[in-house]
């Protein structure tokens, strides 16, 4: 038995409507977990940079203010902290004393989905810990 084209005529359609959806959803899926995965390196990185711009600020200079300042220049320019920045809580605190006094500084912020079609962190948090340099 022979089919003829006429007979499979619009089958083409049907299975691509059908596969569609798998498709999409798959596409949105990358797409999301992609956007995950870049934030949290972002957030890893920006923490760790804004922290160590603090530690190597002379102490008589505010290190707190300016691995904060730091931090948040460097989440500003693509992150929700950038459109939106009460989203952001960005911490700076010294904790010891001299000569093995540290810098720890905390970036935690609300995750907005770019669908919401995945499961994703509500909230992204990253820490860092940096010894002070000692200015002679």
């Amino acid at each position: 038995m022979v089919l003829n084209r006429r007979a499979r005529r619009g089958s083409n359609i049907i299975e691509f409507a059908l596969i569609l959806p798998v498709f999409v959803a798959l596409f949105t899926g990358i797409m999301e977990f992609s956007w995950v995965f870049f934030l949290h390196a972002a957030v890893v990185n920006a923490v760790r940079d804004g922290c160590r711009a603090g530690a190597v600020t002379p102490q008589t200079d505010s290190p707190d203010t300016a691995a904060i300042t730091h931090m948040t220049y460097l989440m500003s320019a693509w992150s929700p902290c950038g459109t939106n920045p009460s989203l952001c809580n960005f911490t700076a605190v010294s904790q010891g004393s001299s000569p093995e006094e540290s810098l720890v500084c905390t970036i935690d912020f609300t995750y907005e989905p770019l669908v919401g079609m995945v499961p994703a962190p509500e909230r992204m948090t990253a820490t860092a810990t940096v010894l002070f340099e000692l200015q002679d």
